[in-house]
């Protein structure tokens, strides 16, 4: 059984890493991490995080540790970058075969494994530096533990599940690693579970805050007020659209975020609603049935929380993938046993069949020039081109001509896709069905891959900071316009101090309340100052011309240096 977990992690190795380093730095978000973890790396500090000299809190260090010591082995590169959030993805396909062969035996476990990598949600952040899939590894792993000790692995499934609880505590959020324990508590008060005591020992929530309380306690102590930001004004005030530190990301709304949330899991979402229901579906005669009645209540949590909660991000379902892939899987399994109750081929495939057909309708008529890309379609999936919407900047326009060879090829992979698909259902074979259809998304991804590549290379910050870095002297002044995280791969490049003009709506904003760091933000009056004096300045900035801080300096004293990637490079020097 043990070669089905690791063949699902070759798989995922070839998914994950072909081309991880690729793209340039993707900014947002991934110059921002890369700068954070590289202060780690840089100043030894494991336990106050900055960027720019700037205390930064919003994220706990998991990450940072695990990226500073990828930039010791491949260096600070993006694929040293990208590497421990690649592995972690890895780790979350095998993981979930795993769990699906102990649920289902060793063909569920195979499809849950692959199911869970192959699908755009997972696969993109997978190969993204942000810290969302190393803390679905950690949730991942606390619900596998448990899920051992409930077939009777006891203290060590347990161990696994509190010792995954504290890693997802440092690895994204404090509160949000309490979403597993809101899941049992409520699968506990369904199937009348008792009694409650022999889950809860004496060493388990002492081994959760053993591995998280530390680096919190040791935080606030050396930077006081930091638990009241991050639970406070980071969550509560976040849910309630009141914080105090606001940062510039906008939210999707409700059916929105349901919307992209479907989208990044197809197809595999198309059965999704079922068996969520039939999992769900009482009585639950077994403890296995019990164990798919909780994934069901994993994925309906997840999702349903944050369809209701103000404040949502494209990425925030991404935590229910491991368990909607399991329960799929189950449908597609029993479907292939014919077992009583599944559904039946027909059922199952022309969703598929549909679904393919359209993509390469769709595809087909893009790559003729027919149908443009909407401008929403970003906009809905990508943070940064949000918040430029919301600040009334038009995002950077993404011609078809760039994308002319990947269209073509997703044409050519769905239009097979759909051959296969229908020969499936024209012999009513389920088996042959589901191995089509991830045959076809494990085709699609690297083109998506190669998709990805070009629209970081369309807004990449290198052109501006290959030209900083070529003229920049050691007394010569960089300020940056707006956040700093829009453009932070400058920063390595660049040797600090930054100053960030106007950017105080920011993840940075209540690390700039310390008085170490309030010289580092500048207001526009402070700008102009520094422009108008003997000294060369150099300004990054990603705003318009038209709505920049650019507009109040001396007319004759603006020089645009370079542009590139959405952004402008001025001097108050010529060349």
């Amino acid at each position: 059984m043990r070669g089905i977990a690791l063949g699902v992690a070759v798989v995922a190795l070839g998914l994950f890493l072909i081309g991880l380093g690729r793209a340039p730095f993707l900014d947002p978000p991934e110059g921002f991490h890369s700068a954070v973890a590289q202060g780690v790396r840089t100043s030894g500090d494991v336990v106050t995080l900055r960027i720019d000299g700037v205390r930064y809190f919003d994220k706990p260090p998991l990450l940072y540790w695990l990226m500073a010591a990828s930039f010791n082995v491949a260096g600070v590169t993006p694929f040293g970058a990208r590497l421990p959030t690649a592995l972690a993805a890895v780790g979350v396909a095998a993981v979930t075969a795993y769990l699906g062969m102990l649920l289902g035996g060793p063909r569920l476990g195979l499809l849950a494994g692959l199911m869970v990598s192959a699908n755009l949600g997972i696969f993109l952040y997978g190969r993204l530096v942000k810290p969302d899939l190393v803390f679905i590894l950690c949730i991942l792993v606390a619900y596998a533990g448990f899920v051992l000790a409930y077939r009777g692995a006891g203290r060590w499934g347990l161990a696994l599940f509190y010792g995954g609880l504290g890693l997802a505590t440092i690895a994204k959020d404090l509160l949000g690693a309490l979403g597993p324990c809101v899941v049992i508590a409520l699968f506990f008060w369904l199937s009348r579970e008792r009694p409650i005591a022999p889950w809860i020992p004496w060493w388990g929530p002492l081994l959760t805050a053993g591995l998280a309380l530390p680096w919190y306690l040791l935080v606030e102590h050396r930077n006081p007020g930091f638990l009241w930001y991050t639970i406070v004004d980071n969550h509560v005030l976040n849910f309630t659209r009141q914080r105090v530190f606001p940062d510039e990301d906008v939210p999707l709304a409700s059916v929105e975020f349901v919307v992209v949330t479907a989208a990044a899991f197809l197809p595999w979402a198309l059965v999704a609603p079922w068996a969520v229901v039939r999992a769900l579906r009482r009585p639950w005669l077994d403890a296995t049935a019990r164990l798919w009645g909780l994934l069901a209540l994993w994925a309906v949590v997840v999702i349903g929380f944050f369809a209701v909660s103000p404040f949502k991000l494209p990425h925030y379902g991404l935590p229910a993938f491991p368990a909607l892939a399991l329960l799929v899987a189950r449908v597609w399994d029993e479907s292939i046993d014919a077992a009583p109750s599944s559904l039946r081929p027909r059922t199952l495939l022309v969703p598929v069949l549909v679904l393919f057909m359209a993509a390469a309708a769709s595809a087909a008529v893009a790559w003729a020039g027919v149908l443009p890309l909407p401008a929403e379609t970003m906009s809905s999936l990508d943070v940064a081109t949000r918040n430029q919407a919301a600040r009334g900047q038009a995002p950077a326009a993404l011609p078809l001509e760039r994308y002319g060879s990947m269209i073509a090829s997703c044409t050519l992979v769905f239009a097979l896709g759909t051959v296969g698909t229908a020969v499936a259902l024209w012999r009513r074979a389920p088996g042959l069905g589901v191995a089509v259809a991830l045959a076809t998304m494990v085709a699609f991804l690297p083109v998506a891959a190669d998709g990805m590549t070009t629209f970081a290379r369309s807004r990449s910050a290198a052109t501006v900071v290959d030209a900083l870095a070529l003229r920049m002297g050691v007394n010569d002044v960089v300020a940056h316009e707006g956040p700093l995280e829009n453009t932070a791969s400058l920063l390595l490049r660049v040797p600090g101090p930054v100053r960030v003009v106007d950017g105080l709506q920011s993840n940075l904003a209540f690390g700039a309340t310390f008085a170490d760091s309030r010289d580092l933000f500048w207001d526009p009056p402070r700008l102009q100052a520094a422009w108008s004096g003997p000294g060369r300045v150099f300004l990054v900035s990603g705003v318009d011309p038209a709505r920049s801080v650019v507009r109040g300096l001396p007319g004759g004293q603006v020089h645009v240096i370079a542009r590139g990637g959405g952004r402008w490079l001025y001097s108050n020097l010529a060349d």
